[in-house]
């Protein structure tokens, strides 16, 4: 249940078109056990309401044997009950932290995507090492920047940083530049705009009519390929943590998942006629994820959801996932890198 529409429509037909070449692949080598995948879509409109009647549809209606979506994390959040009193084992590609967690809340749920704690942790490492400890953060107001918001006031106290500035605006506002005045204003050495979507553009190209000087720190939308469109050259010198799919062209042949990387954006080049995003791998790897537990334990769901907390070191477009009774994220900080984009283009940070 991809958004295929709506505010963030850019990431869920990443994540469908992502998912669409993992039953690809799936197929094309046999199926399960010598049966095909079905892919049945149904749009959650990047709504949360909509979301909801969409899971019913496809646990009533469709009978389904898994859900994999959407990147909302609202959308996530608002669909838990249905998905939980369904006993529907699910994917869900929503980053904030309390999509999956705590695993003994969301027995059911499980998450391909880099949470936004994971994230928040692993740029908060980085602007340690650069020395950076007067922070300021602009989020939107939806499901996902609020709970940014929030990983970033925890951890920043956490380590001994402060948090000097902290605005809102409104997921669908045209215009940022109120709040971000007033961060202009702050005492801050780097700044933190949370959002996703065309919100997460509008944001950046106002940080930057500003001429704010202080560095700006991204989630990992920013490898949307859309970003690089909507923002123009307010993107470059952004940084921002994420996995290495974006720059498995620049890693050295001896990383262990360049040739899942090399595959991947082959065939997804070959059949939309552009490289995938980050997006993209979450798809993908949800579809492939449930694909290796079901071949090991059919499809009856509690033996279904046992196998997925069973599920250790898999390769994945994403990450290695592993799972447990404890764990339903299985993403580790190790998988990301810090990266920034230069003329357009992303690559390593310095």
């Amino acid at each position: 249940m991809f958004e295929t529409s709506g505010a963030i429509a850019s990431l869920g037909n990443q994540g469908y078109e992502g998912a669409q070449i993992a039953v690809q692949h799936i197929n094309a080598s046999g199926g399960i056990k010598g049966r095909p995948i079905e892919l049945v879509q149904i749009n959650s409109e990047s709504d949360e309401t909509k979301s909801v009647t969409a899971a019913k549809r496809l646990v009533e209606r469709e009978k389904v044997v898994a859900i994999i979506g959407p990147h909302a994390s609202g959308s996530c959040l608002a669909i838990l009950d249905t998905i939980q009193r369904a006993d529907m084992p699910m994917i869900c590609n929503g980053a904030s932290v309390k999509v999956a967690g705590p695993a003994a809340e969301r027995k059911w749920v499980f998450s391909t995507t880099i949470t936004d704690a994971t994230l928040v942790g692993a740029e908060i490492a980085y602007l340690k090492k650069k020395g950076i400890s007067r922070v300021g953060v602009l989020n939107s107001d939806n499901g996902f920047g609020v709970s940014g918001r929030e990983q970033w006031e925890r951890l920043l106290k956490e380590n001994g940083m402060a948090l000097v500035v902290q605005e809102t605006f409104g997921n669908n506002d045209q215009d940022v530049t109120p709040q971000l005045s007033k961060i202009r204003a702050a005492n801050t050495q780097a700044n933190v705009i949370w959002a996703n979507g065309a919100a997460l553009a509008i944001a950046l190209k106002n940080y930057r009519q500003l001429g704010i000087d202080k560095p700006v720190l991204l989630p990992n939308g920013a490898t949307d390929p859309n970003l690089l469109r909507l923002a123009g050259e307010a993107v470059n010198g952004v940084l921002f943590a994420a996995s290495k799919l974006s720059i498995w062209d620049q890693l050295p042949d001896s990383d262990p998942q360049k040739a899942l990387f090399k595959r991947f954006v082959t065939d997804f080049h070959a059949k939309y006629k552009r490289d995938p995003s980050g997006f993209a791998g979450n798809g993908y790897d949800s579809v492939e994820i449930f694909k290796t537990v079901i071949s090991r334990a059919g499809t009856e769901p509690a033996k279904l959801r046992d196998a997925m907390e069973q599920l250790k070191g898999m390769p994945g477009v994403t990450a290695t996932f592993s799972y447990s009774p404890t764990d339903h994220y299985g993403i580790q900080p190790s998988t990301l890198t810090m990266q920034t984009v230069k003329n357009g283009k992303f690559a390593p940070a310095d």
